[in-house]
């Protein structure tokens, strides 16, 4: 891990210096909601039929990218984040519930693209950008609240690239940034079968140095 997280340093060190008429670095923190898609609205959980509800929780990120490019630019980044599930099985018999709050611990490297609607060349204190793009999240551990009980599930019960689709709103003010945006989860996080799919909400508040 730790040479894996010293090669993308290096990587997008590279990439700012070759482009660095027009480039900055990024630093950021935020904050996240995770909300779990299902094609199962119940479960049979030891041969019991179970009612389940799915909810988000707050979850943060923290990270680094470079961009470059003036009007039109390309963002690469790499990402540590915590996402943060409830899942609730009522039992359809005795009406107990069986609740599972997931944390996963996650790695990713958002690549982005976008679109400054003030040009920067007229203005360079303020302006106002509009991105897509993608993000594959690498899920490096899996933590469960006291109310899940001792459950034995593991990473190995989660897809290994959760890839999701990318795209918001950011505004530049002098060198602080903030960006709100949302991602489409567009392939399932389980390898169980159940074809459940992430979606979330996320603001990051950073800073931008140009190089």
């Amino acid at each position: 891990m730790k040479r894996f997280t010293i090669t993308i340093l290096v990587m997008l060190f590279s990439i700012g210096t070759a482009f660095t008429q027009s480039s900055d670095i990024r630093l950021y923190a935020g904050i996240n909601v995770l909300q779990l898609t299902t094609d199962k609205g119940t479960n049979m959980i030891n041969g019991v039929l179970h009612h389940t509800s799915v909810s988000g929780r707050l979850g943060n990120q923290f990270g680094t990218s470079i961009s470059y490019g003036d009007r039109f630019f390309v963002q690469l980044g790499f990402q540590f984040a915590n996402l943060s599930t409830k899942i609730v099985n009522l039992n359809t018999v005795t009406g107990d519930e069986l609740i599972d709050e997931t944390s996963l611990k996650v790695f990713s490297i958002p690549l982005k693209v976008g679109f400054k609607l003030i040009n920067p060349e007229t203005e360079s204190i303020f302006n106002v950008r509009i991105f897509g793009g993608f993000d594959g999240h690498h899920i490096t551990s899996v933590e469960h609240g006291t109310k899940s009980g001792s459950l034995d599930i593991t990473t190995d019960d989660y897809t290994n690239l959760i890839m999701n689709a990318d795209f918001g709103l950011g505004i530049d003010i002098f060198f602080f940034y903030v960006d709100i945006g949302y991602q489409i989860g567009l392939s399932p996080v389980h390898t169980n079968g159940d074809q459940a799919k992430a979606n979330s909400f996320y603001i990051n508040l950073g800073i931008k140095h140009t190089l």
